[in-house]
Formats: structure tokens, sequence, C-alpha cells
């Protein structure tokens, strides 16, 4: 049987939401753009020493700047400039334009990834942030999952998988379900929920997976673990090897890394999932807070470690803001969900990996609504004892009505 928690009320917080996003909008600053240069230039030396060092053979200082050069570039560069947060200030470099970033051959230079820039504003810009919850985001890491539910392991196996995808999720899930949901977009074929054991996506003889091929893996695996080794062949065979048995573990390192500062912000039994679309623009506003999780904020080494994903709730609420405004707005949206009762949920990043794993080896399940209600009250259905663990208290950042 289910219970809910006293609704809390949106009356007045809407405006004041809508009001404080034209205010930070408004708040660009010189600064904001040389905080983003430097992270930029920054990721690219972390990649630059990571290269460097990666002929001296297998090495923990290669591997770890190849990593960390890579994750920045990914979660904090080209994240915010496909979302658009230089393309209104002119003073920005064009290559900051989401609509230049990292396209044809400039892909090479700013982000030689798994996931084609075309195809992460699809699956990420349009689908996870506009449908966030729903049976049609394709980032719900329950949903995703739950192939690994139905296998009914015992938890700590489970747990084990869930590691195991993490290690590999960008080439395996990322890369093609991002390709995927592109192609169906262009065909105009409604969204469908992503399946590891698909053989479409990964074969080449299906017209999906030859896409897969051309477009996410072969590009990727050529430039990184073929060309880039190569290059170091002049310092002999066993210099190009240690390059690639770098590239390889940094690979993973990513992997791990992104996987842990990423999924687990929308994993949880204390955030909701959707069963329809938002009516307007106030309920999709309103969802970005039920359906969102912070991690610890403050500081620039945790924030750029945490890839400025630590602030996912501000940066759900205006996914147009650069790294510095989403910093400036993270006490004034905490402040603002206090005073108005409204759901804030913050805590480490530790504490959100461990419910994002038992929330998709099935010890927990995010409770789900049909929507939001009109006039704002809100009703925090509660997951049972059969379908649930116990809930932990939750450690927001002050903020009263968040979901337990």
């Amino acid at each position: 049987m289910s219970q809910s928690t006293p609704p809390p009320s949106a009356a007045g917080f809407l405006g004041e939401l809508h009001a404080l996003g034209r205010e930070l909008h408004a708040d660009r600053r010189p600064a904001d753009r040389a905080h983003f240069r430097r992270i930029a230039v920054a990721g690219r030396a972390l990649s630059a020493l990571g290269l460097a060092t990666a002929w001296w053979g297998l090495n923990p200082l290669s591997a770890l700047a190849l990593s960390l050069g890579a994750t920045v570039r990914w979660t904090v560069v080209a994240h915010h400039v496909l979302h658009g947060a230089f393309d209104d200030d002119p003073q920005a470099p064009r290559a900051w334009h989401s609509k230049r970033f990292a396209r044809g051959w400039r892909r090479l230079i700013y982000w030689a990834d798994w996931i084609p820039p075309r195809a992460w504003n699809v699956e990420h810009n349009t689908l996870h942030h506009h449908r966030l919850g729903e049976i049609h985001d394709p980032d719900v890491p329950e949903a995703n999952m739950a192939w690994l539910r139905g296998l009914r392991l015992p938890r700590p196996i489970a747990a084990l998988v869930v590691l195991f995808c993490a290690a590999l999720w960008r080439p395996l899930y990322y890369g093609p379900n991002a390709l995927r949901q592109l192609l169906q977009r262009r065909s105009g074929a409604a969204p469908t929920p992503f399946h590891p054991f698909n053989a479409d996506v990964y074969l080449p003889t299906r017209p999906l997976g030859r896409q897969v091929w051309l477009q996410v893996w072969l590009p990727t695996l050529l430039v990184r673990f073929v060309l880039l080794p190569a290059c170091f062949l002049p310092l002999g065979t066993a210099a190009a090897g240690a390059v690639l048995a770098n590239m390889l573990v940094a690979e993973v390192l990513t992997n791990l890394h992104s996987f842990a500062i990423i999924v687990p912000s929308h994993a949880g039994d204390d955030v909701l999932r959707f069963e329809t679309p938002p009516r307007d623009r106030d309920e999709l506003a309103l969802r970005q807070l039920f359906g969102t999780a912070n991690y610890r904020t403050g500081g620039t080494l945790r924030d750029v470690l945490h890839g400025y994903l630590n602030y996912q709730i501000e940066h759900h609420v205006w996914p147009r803001l650069a790294p510095a405004q989403l910093v400036r707005s993270q006490p004034r949206l905490a402040a603002l969900c206090a005073r108005h009762g409204m759901p804030y949920l913050q805590q480490s990043v530790w504490r959100r990996i461990a419910a994002m794993v038992r929330n998709v080896v099935g010890g927990t399940t995010s409770p789900s609504v049909h929507s939001l209600p009109a006039d704002g009250r809100i009703a925090l259905p509660v997951a049972s004892a059969a379908d649930a663990a116990p809930p932990r208290p939750a450690d927001n950042a002050g903020c009263r009505g968040a979901p337990r």
C-alpha cells in the first residue's frame, strides 16, 4: 500500500523561478568566458601530457591524464557548448557556437569521441532534457538496466555486472544509442528504449549496425587506437604498444569516471519518474526538481572532477547556463526551494552511486506518477515495503519537501 508526504505547493515558486532564470541568463560576464577557456585549455593540456608520457610504458600518469582530459572535454566543454551556453555571447569564439562545435574536421580537434555531436543533440539535449524520467527519456538507468533485473542475479553479482557495464558504457551504450535516436528522429519513428542485446545495433550487416560502425566505432577506434599509437612507431614498436596500452586503460577509466558522475543524478527511490509528457513549461521546470539530484558543490577542483554535473539540478532547470553561471545559480536556487518547500536533493556522489546501484539491480524502485498536478499540489508517492528497501534520510541542502 503506497503512502504520500504532505504535498508542497508551487504557488509563487514558478514566477520566482522564471524571473531568476532571466536574471541568470542576462548575467554573462567576461570572467565566465575566461573560466571556461581555462577549463578547455586544461582538458587539452591533460590530453597532451597523457600522450607525451604514453610511450614510456604503461604508467598511471599517462592513463590518468588521458582519462581526465577526455572527461573534461566531454562533460564540461562539449556538454555546455552543445547546449548553447555561449551562442548568445558575441565575444565567445565561433568554435564555441553549438552549430559549429566539433562538426566535420573540427570533431578531431575538439571532441574525437564515441558520440557524434548531432546524435548527442537529439539524445541528450532534446529527449533527455525535455522528456526527463519518461519512457522516451533514453537515459533512465532503471529502464535501461531492466534486463539486469530480469536475470534475478544475487545483488552482489548484479552490482559487478553494473561495474562491467560502466567500464564500457560510452562505446557500447552512449554512442550507439545516441545515433539510434538521431536516425529514429530523422525517419519520423517514435523513440524506443535501448536494449543491449539488440543485434540490429551491432551487426554491420543490418542498416542501423552499419551506421553505428561507420559513424561511431570505426572513426574512434581508428583515431584513438590505431593512428595515435602509430605516430609513435618511429620510437619503436614497444613505444607504440605502450601508447596503445595507456589509451586502453584511459578508456576504461574515462568510462568509469563519466558513468559515476552522470548516471546517479537521475536514479534512486528518491527521484520521480513520469508516465506522460509535461503539459507546459511550468510542469517541465518542476519535473527537473523532482527527477534530478545534485552532488556536493563548491571549489573549482571538485567542480571540474564532477564535470560540473554536481550542479545537475541547476543545469536541468537552465540548460544554457555556462559552468561559472551554474556556480552562481546554485545557492540561489537552493534558497528559493527552501523558501517554498520545494524539493532540492543534494548528496555526495558516493551516496548517489549507492542509490543508483540499488535502483538498477532491483533493491529499490523509483516512484512513478502520471503527471504533476496543474494546481501545483504535488504528492510524492513512496514505494511500499514490498517494492523497495527502507529509504534512508536524504541529505538535502536545507530544503523541505524533497522526495524520500
